[in-house]
Protein backbone atom coordinates (compact mmCIF):
# COMPACT_ATOMS: atom_id res chain seq x y z
CA UNK A 1 0.00 0.00 0.00
CA UNK A 2 1.44 3.15 -0.79
CA UNK A 3 0.65 6.44 1.27
CA UNK A 4 0.61 9.63 -0.42
CA UNK A 5 1.70 12.19 2.17
CA UNK A 6 0.36 15.92 0.99
CA UNK A 7 3.58 18.75 0.51
CA UNK A 8 3.22 21.52 3.62
CA UNK A 9 1.70 24.29 2.76
CA UNK A 10 4.21 26.60 3.68
CA UNK A 11 2.61 29.74 2.50
CA UNK A 12 -0.47 29.12 4.46
CA UNK A 13 1.62 29.20 7.86
CA UNK A 14 -0.75 31.53 10.50
CA UNK A 15 0.68 35.11 10.66
CA UNK A 16 0.50 34.63 14.14
CA UNK A 17 3.28 32.23 13.70
CA UNK A 18 5.41 33.97 11.66
CA UNK A 19 5.25 37.31 13.18
CA UNK A 20 6.51 35.12 16.39
CA UNK A 21 9.01 33.59 14.29
CA UNK A 22 9.98 36.88 12.43
CA UNK A 23 10.61 38.73 16.22
CA UNK A 24 13.48 35.84 17.20
CA UNK A 25 15.53 36.21 13.85
CA UNK A 26 18.73 37.91 15.49
CA UNK A 27 20.55 38.23 12.20
CA UNK A 28 19.77 40.80 9.22
CA UNK A 29 20.12 37.96 6.92
CA UNK A 30 17.88 35.59 7.98
CA UNK A 31 15.60 38.12 8.43
CA UNK A 32 15.85 38.91 4.41
CA UNK A 33 15.53 34.81 3.71
CA UNK A 34 12.63 34.33 5.68
CA UNK A 35 10.83 37.33 3.38
CA UNK A 36 12.04 36.32 0.19
CA UNK A 37 10.59 32.87 0.87
CA UNK A 38 6.99 33.98 -0.46
CA UNK A 39 4.26 36.39 -0.60
CA UNK A 40 2.79 35.50 2.61
CA UNK A 41 5.72 35.19 4.57
CA UNK A 42 6.85 38.73 3.19
CA UNK A 43 3.24 40.07 4.08
CA UNK A 44 3.22 38.68 7.75
CA UNK A 45 6.61 40.83 8.35
CA UNK A 46 5.79 43.52 7.12
CA UNK A 47 5.24 45.07 10.66
CA UNK A 48 7.99 42.82 12.32
CA UNK A 49 10.46 45.52 13.59
CA UNK A 50 13.96 44.32 13.02
CA UNK A 51 17.21 46.41 13.69
CA UNK A 52 20.72 44.80 13.41
CA UNK A 53 21.98 45.55 17.12
CA UNK A 54 25.50 45.85 15.27
CA UNK A 55 25.93 48.50 12.48
CA UNK A 56 26.31 48.12 9.81
CA UNK A 57 29.36 50.29 7.45
CA UNK A 58 27.65 52.50 4.51
CA UNK A 59 30.35 52.83 1.94
CA UNK A 60 30.23 54.69 -1.92
CA UNK A 61 28.42 53.30 -4.57
CA UNK A 62 30.76 49.88 -5.63
CA UNK A 63 31.28 52.16 -9.27
CA UNK A 64 33.01 54.60 -7.22
CA UNK A 65 35.42 53.21 -4.71
CA UNK A 66 35.28 49.61 -4.17
CA UNK A 67 37.89 47.12 -5.79
CA UNK A 68 37.04 43.58 -7.67
CA UNK A 69 37.95 42.09 -4.05
CA UNK A 70 34.45 43.37 -2.85
CA UNK A 71 32.66 42.87 -5.89
CA UNK A 72 31.07 39.47 -5.29
CA UNK A 73 27.37 39.66 -5.11
CA UNK A 74 27.34 43.21 -6.62
CA UNK A 75 24.88 43.26 -9.47
CA UNK A 76 27.47 46.05 -11.03
CA UNK A 77 25.02 48.62 -11.55
CA UNK A 78 25.69 52.43 -10.92
CA UNK A 79 23.35 52.19 -8.37
CA UNK A 80 24.82 49.19 -6.40
CA UNK A 81 25.57 50.69 -2.94
CA UNK A 82 28.22 48.55 -0.85
CA UNK A 83 27.57 48.25 3.00
CA UNK A 84 30.54 46.20 5.51
CA UNK A 85 28.69 43.86 7.69
CA UNK A 86 30.99 44.03 10.83
CA UNK A 87 29.41 41.06 12.84
CA UNK A 88 30.28 38.48 9.48
CA UNK A 89 33.03 40.18 8.27
CA UNK A 90 31.81 40.47 4.59
CA UNK A 91 30.34 43.15 2.53
CA UNK A 92 26.79 43.17 1.47
CA UNK A 93 25.22 45.07 -1.83
CA UNK A 94 22.13 46.92 -1.79
CA UNK A 95 20.70 48.29 -4.84
CA UNK A 96 20.15 52.26 -3.85
CA UNK A 97 19.41 54.47 -7.11
CA UNK A 98 18.09 56.95 -4.37
CA UNK A 99 21.58 57.68 -3.18
CA UNK A 100 23.30 58.29 -6.27
CA UNK A 101 25.46 61.09 -6.18
CA UNK A 102 24.34 62.24 -2.53
CA UNK A 103 25.73 62.58 0.59
CA UNK A 104 25.06 61.80 4.44
CA UNK A 105 25.69 63.84 7.48
CA UNK A 106 23.30 62.04 10.17
CA UNK A 107 22.17 58.56 10.61
CA UNK A 108 19.70 56.97 13.42
CA UNK A 109 16.57 54.26 13.99
CA UNK A 110 17.80 52.93 10.51
CA UNK A 111 17.30 56.09 8.10
CA UNK A 112 20.33 58.19 7.17
CA UNK A 113 19.94 61.53 6.60
CA UNK A 114 20.92 62.60 2.80
CA UNK A 115 22.00 65.38 0.79
CA UNK A 116 22.36 66.55 -3.01
CA UNK A 117 23.45 69.66 -4.72
CA UNK A 118 19.94 70.32 -5.51
CA UNK A 119 17.95 71.93 -2.49
CA UNK A 120 16.25 68.62 -1.84
CA UNK A 121 17.21 66.41 1.23
CA UNK A 122 15.40 63.56 2.21
CA UNK A 123 15.79 60.76 4.70
CA UNK A 124 16.12 57.08 3.06
CA UNK A 125 15.96 53.46 4.47
CA UNK A 126 18.19 51.31 3.28
CA UNK A 127 16.82 48.18 3.74
CA UNK A 128 13.21 49.08 2.89
CA UNK A 129 13.65 51.65 0.71
CA UNK A 130 11.50 54.24 1.78
CA UNK A 131 11.91 57.59 1.39
CA UNK A 132 10.72 60.42 3.97
CA UNK A 133 10.71 64.23 1.56
CA UNK A 134 12.22 66.98 4.09
CA UNK A 135 12.02 70.80 2.80
CA UNK A 136 14.35 71.87 0.70
CA UNK A 137 17.20 73.81 1.56
CA UNK A 138 15.58 76.91 0.01
CA UNK A 139 13.29 76.47 2.73
CA UNK A 140 15.51 77.97 5.25
CA UNK A 141 14.53 81.64 5.88
CA UNK A 142 18.16 82.48 5.31
CA UNK A 143 18.68 81.01 2.19
CA UNK A 144 17.17 83.59 -0.51
CA UNK A 145 17.13 81.24 -3.55
CA UNK A 146 18.92 79.22 -5.78
CA UNK A 147 20.01 79.35 -9.73
CA UNK A 148 21.47 76.11 -10.96
CA UNK A 149 22.49 78.57 -14.08
CA UNK A 150 25.22 80.52 -12.37
CA UNK A 151 27.78 77.40 -11.92
CA UNK A 152 29.43 77.73 -8.72
CA UNK A 153 27.06 80.61 -7.16
CA UNK A 154 23.85 78.93 -7.27
CA UNK A 155 22.57 79.39 -3.69
CA UNK A 156 21.70 83.05 -2.56
CA UNK A 157 22.68 83.14 1.59
CA UNK A 158 22.54 86.07 4.01
CA UNK A 159 24.29 85.81 6.89
CA UNK A 160 23.53 86.65 10.44
CA UNK A 161 24.82 90.32 9.59
CA UNK A 162 22.16 90.90 7.06
CA UNK A 163 25.28 90.13 4.56
CA UNK A 164 24.16 88.78 1.06
CA UNK A 165 26.78 86.22 -0.13
CA UNK A 166 26.48 83.67 -3.43
CA UNK A 167 27.31 79.89 -2.42
CA UNK A 168 28.60 77.02 -4.49
CA UNK A 169 26.11 74.28 -4.41
CA UNK A 170 28.51 71.67 -3.39
CA UNK A 171 29.72 73.38 -0.87
CA UNK A 172 26.24 73.65 0.05
CA UNK A 173 25.48 69.80 -0.17
CA UNK A 174 28.82 68.98 1.68
CA UNK A 175 29.20 71.79 5.01
CA UNK A 176 26.06 73.88 4.82
CA UNK A 177 24.07 70.98 7.45
CA UNK A 178 26.93 69.83 9.44
CA UNK A 179 24.46 67.38 12.03
CA UNK A 180 21.19 65.48 12.66
CA UNK A 181 19.25 64.40 15.38
CA UNK A 182 15.95 62.73 15.44
CA UNK A 183 13.47 63.03 18.56
CA UNK A 184 12.27 59.35 16.97
CA UNK A 185 11.40 57.37 14.71
CA UNK A 186 11.57 59.19 11.26
CA UNK A 187 8.33 57.46 10.14
CA UNK A 188 6.50 58.28 13.38
CA UNK A 189 4.05 61.53 13.05
CA UNK A 190 5.75 62.82 16.14
CA UNK A 191 9.17 62.62 15.25
CA UNK A 192 11.15 65.60 15.30
CA UNK A 193 14.71 66.23 13.05
CA UNK A 194 17.38 69.09 14.27
CA UNK A 195 19.96 70.08 12.53
CA UNK A 196 23.29 72.39 12.94
CA UNK A 197 23.58 73.90 9.88
CA UNK A 198 25.30 77.19 9.08
CA UNK A 199 28.74 78.57 7.92
CA UNK A 200 32.03 80.52 8.84
CA UNK A 201 32.25 81.22 12.70
CA UNK A 202 28.79 80.32 13.47
CA UNK A 203 26.28 77.97 13.67
CA UNK A 204 22.64 78.25 14.12
CA UNK A 205 20.02 75.24 15.30
CA UNK A 206 16.85 74.56 12.93
CA UNK A 207 14.17 72.02 13.34
CA UNK A 208 10.84 70.15 11.24
CA UNK A 209 8.46 67.83 11.25
CA UNK A 210 9.06 64.98 8.77
CA UNK A 211 5.45 64.42 8.23
CA UNK A 212 4.02 68.00 8.72
CA UNK A 213 6.28 70.61 7.58
CA UNK A 214 7.17 72.23 4.61
CA UNK A 215 9.45 74.58 5.65
CA UNK A 216 12.49 74.65 8.61
CA UNK A 217 12.42 76.79 12.37
CA UNK A 218 15.48 78.27 12.97
CA UNK A 219 16.09 78.63 16.98
CA UNK A 220 17.25 82.25 17.10
CA UNK A 221 20.19 83.21 19.28
CA UNK A 222 22.19 86.52 19.48
CA UNK A 223 20.47 89.41 19.70
CA UNK A 224 16.80 87.82 19.29
CA UNK A 225 17.90 86.13 22.60
CA UNK A 226 19.87 88.29 24.65
CA UNK A 227 20.95 86.07 27.07
CA UNK A 228 22.90 84.27 24.89
CA UNK A 229 26.23 85.02 22.58
CA UNK A 230 25.16 86.30 19.12
CA UNK A 231 27.97 83.83 17.68
CA UNK A 232 27.87 80.49 18.99
CA UNK A 233 29.89 77.06 17.46
CA UNK A 234 27.22 74.07 18.17
CA UNK A 235 29.12 70.88 18.30
CA UNK A 236 26.69 68.12 18.48
CA UNK A 237 23.15 67.76 20.07
CA UNK A 238 20.96 64.75 21.41
CA UNK A 239 17.68 64.10 22.06
CA UNK A 240 17.30 63.50 25.65
CA UNK A 241 14.73 63.27 28.31
CA UNK A 242 12.09 64.69 25.96
CA UNK A 243 13.80 67.70 24.43
CA UNK A 244 16.80 68.48 22.33
CA UNK A 245 20.66 69.54 24.48
CA UNK A 246 23.35 70.95 22.60
CA UNK A 247 27.28 70.83 23.15
CA UNK A 248 29.74 74.01 22.33
CA UNK A 249 33.34 72.94 22.18
CA UNK A 250 33.63 74.89 25.27
CA UNK A 251 32.19 72.47 27.41
CA UNK A 252 28.89 74.44 27.66
CA UNK A 253 25.08 72.76 27.18
CA UNK A 254 22.24 74.78 26.05
CA UNK A 255 18.75 73.32 26.25
CA UNK A 256 15.91 73.56 23.80
CA UNK A 257 12.30 74.49 24.28
CA UNK A 258 9.89 73.15 21.63
CA UNK A 259 6.99 73.70 23.71
CA UNK A 260 5.99 76.36 21.53
CA UNK A 261 6.79 75.48 17.97
CA UNK A 262 6.42 78.80 16.57
CA UNK A 263 8.55 80.47 19.52
CA UNK A 264 11.56 78.18 20.13
CA UNK A 265 13.97 78.88 23.39
CA UNK A 266 17.36 78.29 23.57
CA UNK A 267 18.53 78.08 27.03
CA UNK A 268 21.74 77.37 29.08
CA UNK A 269 21.69 73.91 30.96
CA UNK A 270 25.00 73.18 31.47
CA UNK A 271 28.17 75.64 31.85
CA UNK A 272 31.73 74.16 32.65
CA UNK A 273 33.75 76.11 35.13
CA UNK A 274 36.96 73.92 35.03
CA UNK A 275 39.76 76.35 33.24
CA UNK A 276 41.33 72.31 32.88
CA UNK A 277 38.54 70.99 31.06
CA UNK A 278 37.61 73.86 28.86
CA UNK A 279 40.88 73.81 27.83
CA UNK A 280 40.90 69.66 26.99
CA UNK A 281 37.92 70.84 25.09
CA UNK A 282 39.51 73.33 22.76
CA UNK A 283 42.00 71.27 22.44
CA UNK A 284 39.98 68.86 20.53
CA UNK A 285 38.77 68.35 16.67
CA UNK A 286 35.23 66.85 17.24
CA UNK A 287 32.18 65.81 19.82
CA UNK A 288 29.79 63.96 20.46
CA UNK A 289 27.08 64.43 22.59
CA UNK A 290 25.35 61.22 24.10
CA UNK A 291 23.84 59.62 27.01
CA UNK A 292 25.02 56.77 29.17
CA UNK A 293 24.12 53.41 28.38
CA UNK A 294 23.28 52.09 31.65
CA UNK A 295 21.94 55.41 34.11
CA UNK A 296 21.07 57.52 31.20
CA UNK A 297 22.99 60.60 32.09
CA UNK A 298 24.75 63.18 29.45
CA UNK A 299 28.09 62.07 28.09
CA UNK A 300 30.62 64.25 25.68
CA UNK A 301 33.39 62.16 23.76
CA UNK A 302 36.43 64.08 22.37
CA UNK A 303 37.98 63.36 19.01
CA UNK A 304 41.71 64.66 18.64
CA UNK A 305 43.13 64.52 15.37
CA UNK A 306 47.03 64.88 14.61
CA UNK A 307 49.43 63.99 11.69
CA UNK A 308 51.30 60.94 11.67
CA UNK A 309 54.16 63.30 12.42
CA UNK A 310 54.93 63.60 16.37
CA UNK A 311 55.41 67.16 16.78
CA UNK A 312 52.30 68.46 15.10
CA UNK A 313 48.54 68.53 16.27
CA UNK A 314 45.40 70.16 14.77
CA UNK A 315 43.79 73.18 16.09
CA UNK A 316 39.98 73.02 16.48
CA UNK A 317 38.43 72.99 12.78
CA UNK A 318 36.25 75.84 14.01
CA UNK A 319 39.42 78.38 13.88
CA UNK A 320 40.90 77.82 10.87
CA UNK A 321 39.48 78.05 7.40
CA UNK A 322 39.47 75.34 4.65
CA UNK A 323 40.01 75.07 1.13
CA UNK A 324 37.24 74.39 -1.27
CA UNK A 325 37.71 72.45 -3.93
CA UNK A 326 34.85 73.00 -6.10
CA UNK A 327 36.36 70.64 -9.27
CA UNK A 328 35.33 71.95 -12.72
CA UNK A 329 32.74 74.54 -11.36
CA UNK A 330 33.60 78.24 -12.22
CA UNK A 331 32.49 81.41 -11.28
CA UNK A 332 29.85 82.43 -13.51
CA UNK A 333 29.02 86.44 -13.13
CA UNK A 334 25.29 87.00 -13.68
CA UNK A 335 24.20 90.46 -13.58
CA UNK A 336 20.51 90.09 -12.67
CA UNK A 337 21.61 87.78 -9.59
CA UNK A 338 24.19 90.61 -8.70
CA UNK A 339 21.32 92.90 -8.91
CA UNK A 340 19.05 91.51 -6.66
CA UNK A 341 21.71 91.47 -3.76
CA UNK A 342 25.04 92.54 -3.17
CA UNK A 343 27.40 89.72 -2.07
CA UNK A 344 29.74 91.83 0.62
CA UNK A 345 32.45 90.43 2.79
CA UNK A 346 33.82 91.03 6.15
CA UNK A 347 34.95 94.43 4.46
CA UNK A 348 32.03 95.73 2.67
CA UNK A 349 33.41 94.12 -0.63
CA UNK A 350 31.06 92.83 -3.15
CA UNK A 351 32.47 88.94 -3.10
CA UNK A 352 31.43 85.07 -4.29
CA UNK A 353 31.91 83.80 -0.93
CA UNK A 354 33.36 80.43 -2.08
CA UNK A 355 36.81 82.82 -2.16
CA UNK A 356 37.52 83.27 1.23
CA UNK A 357 37.87 78.86 1.29
CA UNK A 358 41.35 79.77 -0.54
CA UNK A 359 43.32 79.31 2.92
CA UNK A 360 44.38 75.97 4.36
CA UNK A 361 44.05 74.55 8.10
CA UNK A 362 47.23 76.12 10.16
CA UNK A 363 49.16 73.62 12.57
CA UNK A 364 51.33 74.19 14.99
CA UNK A 365 53.84 72.63 17.22
CA UNK A 366 52.17 71.35 20.58
CA UNK A 367 53.79 70.15 24.03
CA UNK A 368 52.08 67.37 26.06
CA UNK A 369 52.50 67.38 29.80
CA UNK A 370 50.89 63.88 29.49
CA UNK A 371 47.91 64.76 31.37
CA UNK A 372 46.86 66.10 28.30
CA UNK A 373 47.26 69.36 28.88
CA UNK A 374 47.96 70.96 25.45
CA UNK A 375 49.16 74.73 25.06
CA UNK A 376 47.95 75.48 20.95
CA UNK A 377 48.19 78.62 18.93
CA UNK A 378 46.56 79.45 16.33
CA UNK A 379 49.08 81.16 13.49
CA UNK A 380 47.42 83.29 10.94
CA UNK A 381 48.17 81.31 7.10
CA UNK A 382 49.73 84.40 5.96
CA UNK A 383 52.61 83.61 8.64
CA UNK A 384 55.52 82.61 6.99
CA UNK A 385 56.43 80.04 10.14
CA UNK A 386 58.33 76.98 8.98
CA UNK A 387 55.78 75.15 11.72
CA UNK A 388 52.72 75.92 9.22
CA UNK A 389 52.22 73.19 6.59
CA UNK A 390 50.17 72.36 4.05
CA UNK A 391 46.82 70.11 4.49
CA UNK A 392 47.05 68.78 1.31
CA UNK A 393 50.38 66.89 1.63
CA UNK A 394 49.77 64.60 4.72
CA UNK A 395 46.32 62.94 6.27
CA UNK A 396 44.82 64.28 9.14
CA UNK A 397 44.04 60.70 11.49
CA UNK A 398 42.71 60.44 15.33
CA UNK A 399 45.28 60.44 17.42
CA UNK A 400 42.93 59.49 21.02
CA UNK A 401 39.41 59.63 22.20
CA UNK A 402 38.61 61.06 25.78
CA UNK A 403 35.49 60.55 27.59
CA UNK A 404 33.70 63.16 30.04
CA UNK A 405 30.33 62.72 31.76
CA UNK A 406 28.11 65.47 33.22
CA UNK A 407 28.02 66.28 37.22
CA UNK A 408 24.50 65.62 38.52
CA UNK A 409 24.80 69.27 39.52
CA UNK A 410 25.55 70.52 36.35
CA UNK A 411 28.53 72.83 36.98
CA UNK A 412 31.05 71.08 34.48
CA UNK A 413 32.15 67.47 33.55
CA UNK A 414 34.33 64.65 34.95
CA UNK A 415 36.48 62.73 32.74
CA UNK A 416 36.19 58.30 32.52
CA UNK A 417 38.63 56.57 31.94
CA UNK A 418 36.49 53.48 30.76
CA UNK A 419 32.94 52.38 29.32
CA UNK A 420 32.71 49.32 30.49
CA UNK A 421 31.75 46.14 29.07
CA UNK A 422 30.82 48.03 25.80
CA UNK A 423 31.44 49.15 22.24
CA UNK A 424 30.24 52.94 21.31
CA UNK A 425 29.93 53.27 17.61
CA UNK A 426 30.86 57.35 16.39
CA UNK A 427 30.70 59.03 13.53
CA UNK A 428 28.02 60.65 11.76
CA UNK A 429 25.37 58.31 13.23
CA UNK A 430 23.70 58.67 16.42
CA UNK A 431 26.21 56.99 18.80
CA UNK A 432 25.19 53.33 19.26
CA UNK A 433 26.02 51.53 22.20
CA UNK A 434 26.45 47.80 22.05
CA UNK A 435 27.53 45.64 24.79
CA UNK A 436 29.93 43.27 24.18
CA UNK A 437 28.81 40.80 26.89
CA UNK A 438 25.89 39.80 24.29
CA UNK A 439 28.14 40.26 20.89
CA UNK A 440 32.00 39.14 22.21
CA UNK A 441 33.00 39.41 19.37
CA UNK A 442 33.62 43.36 19.96
CA UNK A 443 36.28 45.03 21.57
CA UNK A 444 34.81 46.20 25.28
CA UNK A 445 35.97 49.35 26.42
CA UNK A 446 36.27 50.66 22.97
CA UNK A 447 34.88 52.96 20.42
CA UNK A 448 34.43 52.15 16.22
CA UNK A 449 34.98 55.15 14.30
CA UNK A 450 34.70 56.40 11.52
CA UNK A 451 35.82 59.64 9.11
CA UNK A 452 33.22 62.67 10.12
CA UNK A 453 35.92 65.68 9.81
CA UNK A 454 34.93 66.91 6.52
CA UNK A 455 35.99 70.45 6.55
CA UNK A 456 39.59 69.23 7.18
CA UNK A 457 39.66 67.14 4.38
CA UNK A 458 39.83 69.25 1.72
CA UNK A 459 40.72 69.05 -1.32
CA UNK A 460 39.46 65.74 0.14
CA UNK A 461 42.74 63.23 -0.89
CA UNK A 462 42.51 61.38 2.31
CA UNK A 463 38.61 62.21 3.05
CA UNK A 464 36.91 58.62 4.46
CA UNK A 465 40.36 56.53 5.34
CA UNK A 466 40.52 57.85 9.09
CA UNK A 467 38.66 54.73 10.80
CA UNK A 468 39.52 52.18 13.09
CA UNK A 469 38.34 50.98 16.67
CA UNK A 470 40.21 52.72 19.37
CA UNK A 471 41.13 50.53 22.58
CA UNK A 472 40.24 53.33 25.74
CA UNK A 473 42.70 50.62 28.29
CA UNK A 474 45.50 50.35 26.38
CA UNK A 475 44.74 53.71 24.17
CA UNK A 476 45.82 51.73 20.93
CA UNK A 477 44.25 52.17 17.46
CA UNK A 478 43.35 49.00 15.39
CA UNK A 479 41.76 48.87 11.92
CA UNK A 480 38.55 47.43 11.77
CA UNK A 481 38.25 47.62 8.23
CA UNK A 482 41.25 47.70 5.77
CA UNK A 483 40.67 50.47 3.04
CA UNK A 484 44.13 49.30 1.57
CA UNK A 485 42.55 45.83 0.51
CA UNK A 486 39.41 47.49 -0.34
CA UNK A 487 39.02 50.54 -2.21
CA UNK A 488 41.39 51.67 -5.71
CA UNK A 489 42.67 54.87 -3.86
CA UNK A 490 43.58 54.02 -0.09
CA UNK A 491 43.95 58.07 0.78
CA UNK A 492 39.84 58.53 -0.33
CA UNK A 493 36.96 57.17 0.72
CA UNK A 494 33.96 59.61 -0.78
CA UNK A 495 31.20 60.22 0.07
CA UNK A 496 32.39 59.74 3.71
CA UNK A 497 31.43 56.18 5.10
CA UNK A 498 28.87 56.54 8.07
CA UNK A 499 27.55 53.51 10.64
CA UNK A 500 23.97 52.44 10.09
CA UNK A 501 21.74 50.44 12.24
CA UNK A 502 19.50 48.42 9.38
CA UNK A 503 16.18 48.55 10.25
CA UNK A 504 13.12 47.36 8.16
CA UNK A 505 10.95 50.51 9.58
Amino acid sequence: MVISAEEPNWSGLPGELLDRIGHRLAKLKDFIRFKAVCKSWRRALFLSRFRQSIPWLMLPHCRDSISQSARVGCKGTDSCRCFYDLEEQTFRHIELPQSIDKTCCGSAFGWVFMKEKLPSVMLLNPLSKDQISLPPITAFSDVLGFRPELVGREYLYVKQDGLRVAKGKKQVQRRFIIRVSFSGEPASEECIVMVIRGFDDCTTLAFCSPNRDDKWTIIPHGGNNPDLPNEILFEDMVFWRGRFYVFVYTGTVYVCDLSHQHCPKLSLFLDESSPQTRKIFRGATSFYLLTSPVDDELMVITRHLRYPNDDLVAVNTHHVRYQENEDDDGVANDDEWSDDSDYADDDGQTTDDDDHDDELPVFVPYKDDGHGKVDRYIIDSESDDDDVIAADKTPLLTDKFRVFKARECRTGWDEVDSIGDFALFLGYNKPTWVSTRDHPELSPNSIYFTDDATGSHYPRKFAGADMGVYDLTTHTISPFYRTASVHKNPSLIFPLPVWISPSNY
